[in-house]
């Protein structure tokens, strides 16, 4: 099993000082990769209470930690695929595959965020149909020139699109591995068809691990594409931090992996047995008011986890 890491994001202790360092020294340690998510903004008339001092755009963020690495993937967990439109993201995801020599993966989701879909001037109750659309379009601008679209919702007439990916497909063509974010039954099946990977996040190995059970079921026996690879994305309270898991939402348990490093050595080898593929630790929730110096020990902290995570 893999595991990853998010990069310093949220607050203003995630520093071009912090990220580089975090990101050098989790290569270093032999973690697989690195995540950022995406939030454009917080509305102060629907205040989050989590809500940090700062957040960091996320393909800027990757094209960083890519010009101060050369081995570790780097991933979007995830791109809200309602702020973009597909030929701007896929010129964006390209190059950060081109600049990284082949390191990009793309993690798309929908967002819950009605404001942020308002400023984006994209319906949110079509954002369902829409993504499976952005997605076909998303990949044929990637393809050999001249490429061309036509959909409800996207169009892209014939034209040369750059730069192209430098990762290949089974069949040889230029493309970079799309990770399906999407949590209903809808967005699963949505992705078994379209998507190269499943990634859930914030829930407990046994919701998310019967979540991917169907999402896999579908992309072998609906649409005969073969095992579908899982991600599972948590968030990881470093054993040094004082923050303690807030209180859980209404019905739904929300994975907090916290205590010792031991204990988290367990949650990973639970994570293996069950059959995730990747394991995506984050701790920009607990660490957004916090200082430099945590963020530092963060990767140290957590590097004897890459080997369990390994079967070393």
């Amino acid at each position: 099993m893999r595991i990853g890491l998010a990069l310093p994001q949220l607050g203003l202790a995630a520093t071009p000082r912090v990220i580089k360092r975090f990101a050098m020294d989790a290569e270093a340690a032999g973690f697989d990769s690195l995540w950022v998510h995406e939030r454009l903004f917080n509305p102060q008339h629907q205040p989050r209470p989590d809500a940090p001092g700062q957040d960091l755009a996320p393909m800027e963020l990757l094209s960083f930690a890519a010009a101060v690495t050369s081995k570790i993937r780097l991933g979007t967990s995830v791109i809200t695929l309602g702020y973009h439109r597909p030929i701007m993201l896929a010129k964006q995801a390209a190059t950060l595959d081109v600049l990284s020599e082949g390191r990009a993966i793309l993690g798309i989701g929908l967002g819950l965020s009605k404001e942020e879909y308002r400023q984006s001037d994209v319906d949110f109750h079509t954002r369902g149909k829409r993504s499976a659309e952005f997605i076909h379009a998303l990949r044929a601008c990637w393809k050999t020139d001249p490429v061309e679209f036509r959909g409800d919702f996207f169009e892209i007439p014939p034209s040369a699109t750059s730069p192209k990916p430098v990762q290949r497909n089974a069949a040889g063509e230029p493309a970079i591995p799309i990770i399906g974010g999407f949590s209903s039954k809808p967005g699963q099946r949505r992705t078994a068809e379209l998507c190269d990977g499943w990634q859930t996040a914030g829930k407990d190995l046994e919701t998310a691990m019967a979540d991917y059970a169907e999402a896999n079921r579908a992309s072998q026996e609906d649409f005969g594409r073969g095992r579908l690879p899982c991600y599972w994305r948590v968030w990881a309270i470093p054993p040094f931090s004082k923050r303690t898991a807030p209180k859980q939402l209404g019905d739904r348990i929300v994975a907090y992996w916290m205590g010792s490093i031991e204990e988290m050595a367990e949650q990973v080898r639970a994570a293996r047995d069950a059959g995730v593929d990747e394991v995506i630790m984050d701790s920009n929730r607990f660490l957004d008011d916090g200082t430099e110096d945590e963020w530092d020990r963060q990767v140290d902290g957590f590097s004897s986890l890459v080997r369990v995570a390994h079967g070393e």
